[in-house]
């Protein structure tokens, strides 16, 4: 059966919601820094800062008080599901309509690496998917322990498996830097797989991201980078003779990763009519300085809304 990204994005509209809007309340959100290359002052840059939040715990009102709760078990069977939900995707369904198996979606990831052709962006990144695909069927007895209420959380934020009768082996237990991991890495694999398209960043981070799973997909190191924080270039292209436009990213790349070695960064670029254009600068050329017209951009960049710019030129002091 052919994939359809927009089937996968309307089916997981619960589970996205889960991983957007809780999992985030797991893990610190990240804050800006600000390289500003405008030119003002006479100076190479200015460097700024901006304090990112951290979201409040999960509360909710339970017999009329408001109570924490502890909703990890949630979290990870929304993530799981949608491992799950991409499988019966692209298997599609039995003769009578019905959904595979979950013991044949196991064995395709298992044993076959996930099925074949994996979509796209996965079909070029073969190391990304099988590493998915092992992580999704060897934590099935942790998503079997969850549906059944057979899970045992620890303490430490743990959480364990109840094997099940025919089990050989002792329940599967993730750590809760693993989980944190693991609901990182399905976010960042959704998101590619309904675009269709992975970028450098993304990449470096789920190659990271599945390095913490090692336990569970039993598959080897990778060598990825955390992306832990963000990084913000303003600056203004030079205007070359002939009309074009010539940004050099290298050295800009080169000092954002020895100030920020986890960190992304994002590039937005003003040329002298107003226009904003924006990008990941890990994605520019690095062999090359880049020479565009606005009618002829690279890949790398598009353009944006002025109020891109204005937003940032705004809080930053000249």
């Amino acid at each position: 059966m052919t994939f359809s990204s927009t089937q996968l994005d309307q089916d997981s509209i619960f589970e996205q919601y889960i991983l957007d809007e809780v999992a985030p309340a797991l893990f610190p959100q990240p804050a800006s820094q600000v390289m500003d290359y405008r030119g003002l002052g006479g100076v190479p840059f200015r460097l700024h800062a901006f304090a990112g939040g951290v979201p409040a715990r999960m509360r909710a009102v339970v017999n009329g008080r408001l109570t924490e709760l502890d909703i990890t078990p949630l979290v990870f069977g929304a993530a799981w599901k949608i491992l799950d939900l991409t499988m019966d995707n692209i298997l599609g369904p039995l003769p009578d309509g019905s959904p595979q198996r979950i013991s044949k979606k196991i064995n395709v990831a298992t044993n076959a690496n996930g099925p074949s052709p994996a979509p796209a962006p996965f079909v070029n990144e073969t190391p990304l998917w099988k590493r998915f695909m092992h992580v999704y069927a060897n934590t099935l007895d942790l998503r079997d322990s969850v549906v059944h209420r057979r899970l045992k959380p620890h303490s430490d934020g743990r959480l364990e498996a109840t094997p099940s009768h025919s089990q050989t082996t002792p329940g599967t237990v993730m750590t809760r830097e693993e989980l944190e991991s693991f609901f990182r890495a399905v976010q960042g694999f959704y998101t590619v797989l309904i675009r269709g398209s992975i970028r450098t960043r993304e990449r470096d981070n789920l190659l990271f991201l599945l390095d913490q799973l090692q336990t569970h997909h039993r598959l080897g190191p990778l060598p990825g980078r955390p992306i832990t924080r963000t990084a913000l270039v303003l600056a203004h292209p030079r205007l070359l003779t002939s009309g074009e436009f010539e940004y050099d990213a290298r050295p800009v790349m080169k000092d954002a990763l020895n100030r920020w070695p986890t960190g992304g960064v994002d590039l937005l670029l003003q040329l002298p009519d107003g226009s904003i254009l924006g990008g990941d600068l890990e994605d520019a050329p690095g062999d090359k300085v880049v020479v565009f017209t606005l009618n002829k951009l690279p890949k790398w960049l598009r353009e944006l809304p002025a109020s891109e710019w204005a937003r940032w030129a705004a809080r930053l002091p000249y």
